[in-house]
């Protein structure tokens, strides 16, 4: 597997149909990746992402 790079910039652009969206997602060594996502897909992010920071929430805390 590649090494992680590290996350430099982050955008979603919501689309005119209002049902999905592009990510734009830069690393710190120039590279972009862009996906299409839908609403549904992006729900999924957000819960991902929140549970992590719910997890680790006591560590800010410290």
């Amino acid at each position: 597997m590649a090494k992680a790079k590290t996350l430099a910039e982050f955008q979603v652009k919501i689309a005119d149909d209002g049902e999905t969206a592009t990510l734009h997602i830069s690393d710190s060594e120039g590279g972009m990746l862009e996906l299409q996502a839908t609403r549904e897909q992006l729900d999924v992010i957000a819960d991902e992402i929140d549970r992590m920071l719910e997890a680790t929430e006591e560590a800010d805390e410290a």
